[in-house]
């Protein structure tokens, strides 16, 4: 699988981010998570997107909570964008809370 490319960003030249080391992480964490996204990985026609903190978690320990959160949630956005007609099941990121 190719790298996830995201220039959202990037505004004019501008780098907007604020957490370069979760960028750093975001191709491997997006890489174990997509498959929970995938409708036809879903259990009675649900999602598992719910076992992606968990995976997150796991391979990832020295994530926090929140950080997990924000992968999960631009993972989301990513996987929307990257399939739209298959994403109708999907919460969307704004619906996400961070546990707490």
């Amino acid at each position: 699988m190719a790298p996830v490319q995201d220039t959202s960003g990037v505004a004019g030249g501008t780098e907007r981010r604020r957490r370069p080391e979760l960028r750093e992480l975001f191709d491997s964490a997006y890489r174990l998570i997509e498959p929970f996204f995938d409708p036809q990985s879903g259990w009675a026609g649900r999602s598992l997107e719910h076992l992606a903190f968990r995976v997150l978690r796991e391979n990832f320990p020295a994530l926090s909570a929140e950080d997990v959160h924000v992968v999960i949630a631009a993972a989301h956005r990513v996987y929307i964008t990257a399939h739209p007609a298959g994403s109708d099941h999907l919460r969307r990121p704004e619906e996400l809370r961070p546990r707490r």
